[in-house]
């Protein structure tokens, strides 16, 4: 089954688009042929993936205009649907959240792998995210409000499961983790607990690291600039799982 998967979670700051955006970097660094959708309207994916936020994009794409019109390639070689501050006008219709699954339809079946960031609230973006994707992927932070992020789109998820059977939770990802604090390795065990008990998987610790601040910053891909960092190998390993699975 094509790979089309969500990251998503209810909760800013989690790492989110950080995580979206290695994730289709590691795949473009082994040569795959990869779409990253961009449905938040904080616009961080594109901003990541050196996109261009003046071309038509995910905006324009829920609003009828062909999907091929609105793919770019970006200088890290990565097929992008940017995002634009548009899409936090987006509303709820009768049949809307169906909207992304139908504009990927006859697109595709060309890629080897499709990654969608969201933004940090339940609402339309989310949910046409999680009708058009067969994997969700998880991001959060070893901490109290990492164990109340998970309940949420975990619950959301579930919902979405009704109309979208396909989709499964692939698992969490606990990013800028720090394994020396003890604090942080006790919200680890009780989030992997409860997770357990929801039958998601722990995907990946990712530990901290300047590089990843760096590549934002110059825009380039994490595997490019700094393809030894403690992130850039951890992400690699995540990226490897989520292929194999």
């Amino acid at each position: 089954m094509q790979k089309i998967i969500t990251l998503a979670n209810q909760k800013g700051g989690a790492g989110k688009s950080t995580t979206a955006a290695a994730i289709i970097q590691a795949a473009a660094a082994e040569g795959l042929k990869v779409l990253a959708i961009d449905l938040d309207p904080q616009t961080n994916l594109t901003y990541m993936l050196a996109g261009d936020l003046k071309s038509k994009g995910s905006y324009e794409l829920l609003e009828g205009t062909p999907a091929r019109q609105t793919i770019q390639t970006t200088p890290q070689g990565v097929d992008l649907i940017a995002a634009s501050m548009n899409l936090a006008a987006e509303q709820s219709e009768t049949g809307s959240a169906q909207r992304l699954h139908k504009a990927l339809q006859p697109i595709k079946s060309i890629y080897d792998l499709i990654i969608i960031d969201t933004p940090p609230t339940a609402g339309e973006l989310l949910y046409n995210a999680l009708q058009a994707s067969n994997g969700l992927i998880i991001p959060l932070q070893a901490d109290i409000l990492g164990l109340q992020g998970l309940f949420k789109i975990a619950n959301t998820a579930k919902l979405m499961n009704k109309s979208n059977p396909d989709l499964k939770v692939l698992g969490f990802v606990l990013t800028r983790y720090d394994g020396r604090s003890t604090l942080t390795k006790t919200f680890k065990e009780k989030i992997t607990q409860r997770a357990a008990e929801l039958g998601i998987e722990h995907l990946a610790d990712i530990r901290e690291g300047i590089a990843i601040k760096e590549a934002t910053a110059f825009q380039k891909s994490l595997f490019e600039y700094a393809p030894k960092a403690k992130p850039a190998q951890d992400y690699k390993e995540l990226f490897n799982k989520i292929m194999e699975g």
